[in-house]
């Protein structure tokens, strides 16, 4: 009666693009004792991964990239005569984990740019000539974000007062309501499912 192992019970893959033949492989070349049967067998091997995974062709040096594989899999303990430098892989090489920015968004909805433009709005001059059409093209922005975000129309007065609120005064809302009612931005209707329309 022959007896069934399953993958759980099998070594843990290193590399999941090649597979457990090619893990079987290595173990065998290790096993193999003259170097130059070894070197025969490990390149035998290289030609097999490549096949395995003919997309890395495409990639510069994926010969070499399929040698540090290479002994990577074989825990660095293969002995032959690599034609490339071989990286080492280890805990203190992997890549560090991203940073990602914290900035502090008061209000999702309108995102980290629209209030990055705002803060620069607050700043700005009062008789400033591109300040009249800033105010208009943010306010449109935001209009359409929270549109987007509730799922329904958004008056004019809101983001005039969301204006106001984030420039802590800087751009009233009267000045935000004239601008935003002279833009005239259409209503847009909102139906689940479809697309805006006008």
């Amino acid at each position: 009666m022959a007896i069934i192992t399953y993958n759980t019970e099998e070594e843990r893959l290193k590399l999941q693009k090649y597979g457990r033949l090619i893990q079987e492989l290595i173990k065998r070349a290790k096993a193999i004792e003259n170097q130059a049967g070894r070197q025969a067998m490990a390149e035998r091997i290289v030609k097999v991964m490549a096949a395995l995974n003919p997309q890395m062709r495409s990639q510069p040096n994926y010969k070499q990239t399929l040698w540090n594989h290479l002994a990577f899999l074989a825990d660095y303990q293969l002995d032959i005569d690599y034609p490339y430098e071989i990286e080492t892989y280890g805990k203190d090489k992997n890549p560090r984990k991203l940073s990602y920015p914290g900035n502090r968004i008061r209000f999702r909805h309108y995102g980290h740019l629209i209030e990055d433009t705002l803060m620069k709005l607050k700043e700005m001059g009062k008789n400033q000539p591109e300040r009249k059409g800033i105010i208009k093209m943010l306010g449109i922005r935001m209009k359409g974000a929270l549109t987007e975000w509730r799922g329904d129309y958004v008056d004019n007065e809101k983001v005039a007062r969301d204006i106001e609120d984030y420039t802590d005064g800087a751009v009233c809302f009267d000045e935000a309501i004239q601008l935003l009612e002279s833009a005239n931005t259409p209503k847009r209707q909102f139906i689940p499912g479809k697309r805006l329309r006008k």
